[in-house]
């Protein structure tokens, strides 16, 4: 014999599926918002680029960092 379902176990299901729809959007939030000086930046671009120079002014002036920051940093000379 097939099993028979009623309407309320039909609900439930979509609710659990609600939920976790909710939950993925919540991760994809970002986090805490954290003050860096514009010292730090540069500090951490010299370490990730290896220390030349135009690279590091090419990384902090880019656009990824423009929406990372939410500031324009251009850099002279």
């Amino acid at each position: 014999m097939a099993k028979t379902q009623r309407r309320d176990q039909v609900k439930q299901r979509k609710a659990r599926q609600a939920r976790a729809v909710k939950g993925t959007a919540k991760a994809a939030q970002p986090g805490h918002k954290v003050q860096v000086t514009l010292g730090d930046l540069i500090a951490a671009a010299f370490d990730a680029v290896g220390g030349e120079v135009k690279k590091v002014a090419r990384v902090v002036s880019s656009p990824a960092m423009t929406l990372a920051t939410g500031k324009h940093i251009v850099v002279v000379g």
